[in-house]
């Protein structure tokens, strides 16, 4: 769970960056090109942090659930290495990619 929270505050500072950075290159004017290209980025940091937050919660609590004798987990843990983790690690790359997260925001009518 605290790799999950470092990388949250890491993506979120990124963001918080390149906003302080955009409004230092347009001198605090409102270039509405710049801000539209943080709010994308800013949705992107979002959706990933969202993604990664649905694919491993479920599995910390899972495992903390089965720590404490709560349930035995050990039939979930196949579940989760072979389709729930992979899942996330195929999302990321595809969520970097601006030419197919417009694609699917643009299908799903997001965008």
């Amino acid at each position: 769970f605290v790799c999950f929270a470092v990388i949250s505050l890491c993506y979120i500072i990124i963001g918080i960056t390149s906003t302080i950075s955009s409004r230092s290159l347009t001198n605090g004017k409102q270039n509405m090109d710049v801000k539209d290209r943080n709010q994308k980025m800013n949705r992107k940091i979002a959706i990933v942090i969202l993604t990664d937050f649905s694919c491993w919660v479920p599995f910390f609590v899972t495992c903390g659930l089965h720590t404490l004798g709560v349930i035995d987990a050990s039939p979930w843990y196949a579940l989760f290495s072979i389709v729930v983790l992979p899942i996330n690690s195929v999302i990321n790359p595809v969520l970097y990619d601006t030419v197919i997260t417009n694609t699917v925001m643009k299908a799903l009518g997001i965008i």
